[in-house]
């Protein structure tokens, strides 16, 4: 990436309401290999701090709700014949999420800044410090490649592509279904937007949830392991949502959940100046991925749910100082490779 997606000067942003994302494919392609491999070294590098500290890898049970689980069965009916463990069909199917999601933020993330920048985004995503939840066997990172396609959708005016990326990422995960919010307030505020065509999106959107549930009442099983989907995702609301953050000035959290704690109140920091300086659905997408994991009184979700905010990458990718921006590259690398050795 040419200066780490630092510019020499800042740019001016851009428009919002006309903008329209110029990221030629050689870089779409560059951003995508390089999250993979980015992937693969994270991988030796967690399986070699495993051995070093003597213990076992923590045992992930691949994630059984919606798209995830049918992908998988796709990959290993193809190619899983010639995966050798500990890489099997789940993995390639993370991992390659994970790539097309730092494509996808790429040309999301050129609707507001300008090249370099866009690029400094993907690298502040990547190396977050809980963004090791996408190397796992997990929809994490199909959650985020199809909630970007939506929103670039959304604020393209490209309502058809908008909604199909919105009916994966509401079949992805359970908590997918609090995208429309936000792209509902991008939709109805586009200048110059038919509201059939913003309804027609949303309905679309949503159907991807119904649809997979629908599937999974024909097949005659669970509905795809909702109950313990739920669990993992927070769905246990026993608690009003600022607790979970009280907790981090009135007790002594271990230091895991004091990093997921502190995380999530950076997040929050972010929620008014992404509003102001990007868009108010982004800000509303960041506040119901948020809402849900804060009323579980959980910490291990608060986590991997900003990992899914790129949001507060892209408004962190303007910052007018060079100095400021790779220090936080540092100091987010820095807690990245401790996550990986935790």
């Amino acid at each position: 990436m040419p200066r780490i997606g630092l510019p020499a000067k800042p740019s001016k942003p851009k428009s919002f309401s006309g903008g329209s994302s110029s990221v030629s494919t050689v870089a779409l392609l560059r951003v995508a290999l390089g999250a993979t491999a980015f992937r693969v070294v994270s991988a030796l590098v967690a399986s070699f701090c495993a051995v070093l500290l003597a213990r076992s890898a923590p045992a992930v049970e691949p994630s059984n709700f919606g798209l995830y689980p049918i992908l998988t069965r796709l990959v290993d009916q193809w190619v899983g014949r010639w995966l050798a463990s500990p890489i099997d069909a789940s993995l390639v199917v993370s991992w390659l999420a994970f790539a097309g999601a730092m494509a996808m933020l790429l040309k999301a993330a050129a609707l507001d800044l300008d090249g370099d920048q866009a690029e400094g985004a993907v690298l502040l995503a990547v190396v977050f410090p809980f963004a090791s939840i996408f190397g796992r066997s997990d929809a994490d990172g199909l959650f985020l490649l199809s909630a970007l396609g939506a929103f670039w959708g959304f604020r393209q005016q490209k309502w058809i592509i908008g909604g199909l990326c919105g009916a994966a990422a509401t079949a992805a995960i359970p908590a997918g279904i609090l995208i429309l919010p936000g792209l509902a307030w991008i939709g109805f505020r586009q200048p110059g937007a038919k509201r059939i065509w913003v309804v027609v999106a949303l309905l679309l959107a949503a159907a991807g949830f119904g649809a997979y549930l629908s599937y999974m009442y024909y097949r005659g099983g669970p509905p795809g392991g909702w109950g313990d989907a739920m669990s993992r995702w927070g769905f246990q609301l026993g608690q009003a949502p600022w607790l979970s953050l009280q907790r981090l000035f009135t007790t002594h959290l271990p230091p895991a959940e004091a990093m997921n704690a502190v995380v999530t109140l950076l997040a929050l920091a972010t929620v008014p100046l992404v509003w102001w300086k990007l868009d108010g659905g982004y800000a509303i997408y960041m506040l119901a991925m948020l809402w849900l994991p804060m009323t579980s009184g959980k910490y291990d979700a608060l986590g991997r749910t900003c990992a899914l905010l790129f949001p507060q990458f892209v408004l962190a990718a303007r910052l007018p100082w060079r100095i400021v921006f790779v220090g936080l590259v540092i100091v987010s690398a820095m807690f990245y490779a401790l996550s990986l050795a935790l």
